[in-house]
């Protein structure tokens, strides 16, 4: 064929972006509230929320988002639920400090892979060594490291400016390397 193609981009309907964002909005909810024992509501919630949000954007503007402004939009909504349900929490988390007893002490969070007869990571103790950490700290390090967002992204995500946020990030760092050396006694306030 000798014309040329306008290639355009269908728009993104609610349900494809939720799946493809689903399974990372759940991982960043569960390191944010681990132990919490009503996080299946929150991530309703937010995923409700989420929804209703869309909706009224595509009436209002009728126009398509890009793909990004969406997944900031999706996280900003799940930060703040974060937020709301902190409060709701029985166990103290002022400061990061989470008061239950950890199921392990030790430092070493390598476990012996039977199946492999090697060490692989134990992912229960490093979710809860990862919840000691104070929940402004943990954020950015959650976002930044461990679900590879740009920094832009994060920025808009919490609603911070750069030099916060480089804070956070790198106090919540430090937090969660005592953390993983097993340094309970080292008080992150100010």
């Amino acid at each position: 064929m000798s014309e040329i193609q306008i290639h355009t981009e269908s728009p993104i309907s609610l349900r494809e972006f939720v799946k493809e964002n689903e399974s990372k909005v759940c991982q960043f909810l569960y390191c944010m509230l681990y132990g919490f024992s009503g996080l299946e509501e929150v991530t309703l919630k937010v995923f409700r929320t989420f929804g209703d949000h869309f909706q009224k954007q595509m009436l209002k503007k009728n126009t398509e988002w890009e793909k990004v402004a969406l997944r900031i939009e999706l996280y900003a909504i799940a930060w703040r639920a974060i937020l709301a349900a902190q409060n709701q929490v029985e166990y103290d988390w002022s400061y990061g400090r989470d008061t239950r007893p950890l199921k392990q002490l030790d430092t070493n969070l390598l476990i012996l892979d039977k199946n492999y007869g090697s060490k692989k990571m134990d992912s229960e103790l490093f979710i809860a060594r990862l919840a000691r950490v104070d929940i402004d700290f943990r954020a950015p390090l959650v976002l930044r490291d461990i679900l590879c967002f740009d920094d832009e992204e994060i920025l808009r995500i919490l609603g911070i400016r750069w030099g916060v946020y480089r804070h956070r990030l790198h106090r919540g760092r430090l937090s969660f390397r005592e953390s993983l050396r097993g340094k309970e006694g080292r008080d992150l306030n100010f």
